[in-house]
């Protein structure tokens, strides 16, 4: 994050918001690609296997939002509030979860434990770290997506402790 002055400056579209908005987006597809490789490798459990597809697609619905939002940006007013350091390493360290995830498949109850850390990961990156709109309904998408975060944690939670509590 930069410096307490930079959150002052009132909301204009700086040259890298867009690169920034890119990597935001390119995240919540590298999440999808997780998940997705996640319920082919589960396949056999039809209950598992819904929980990871509906959570790729609602990580491919984040990612809608992030190409709406780089359409839309010149009129939105936004106040990116993440460097591109920060949005470029979390890129990098998802890429990196999935090659060590594809090299060596997890047992499920480490899936649903990785996917868990990353979605509580993710969550905090959008609260307090992604955009801040002017426009209101960009502000109510945004905050819908945050909901739908702590809606993945829940669902991949749950599934979690059903997993624990027949074991």
């Amino acid at each position: 994050m930069t410096g307490d002055d930079d959150l002052m400056q009132e909301p204009t579209t700086r040259s890298d918001d867009t690169q920034i908005l890119e990597k935001c987006r390119e995240i919540e597809l590298l999440s999808r690609k997780l998940y997705l490789f996640f319920a082919d490798l589960y396949a056999d459990d039809a209950d598992i296997k819904s929980i990871w597809t509906k959570t790729a697609d609602e990580e491919q619905h984040h990612a809608d939002q992030f190409t709406l939002a780089l359409k839309m940006k010149k009129s939105l007013g936004v106040t990116l509030n993440i460097d591109m350091q920060k949005a470029v390493f979390v890129v990098g360290e998802l890429e990196k979860l999935i090659k060590r995830c594809e090299a060596n498949p997890p047992k499920l109850v480490d899936a649903l434990s990785t996917a868990i850390k990353l979605e509580h990961y993710l969550s905090d990156l959008h609260l307090v770290c992604v955009a801040s709109f002017e426009d209101q309904s960009f502000k109510n998408m945004f905050n819908a997506m945050m909901a739908a975060d702590q809606q993945h944690i829940e669902r991949l939670q749950a599934a979690l402790d059903s997993m624990i509590s027949t074991a």
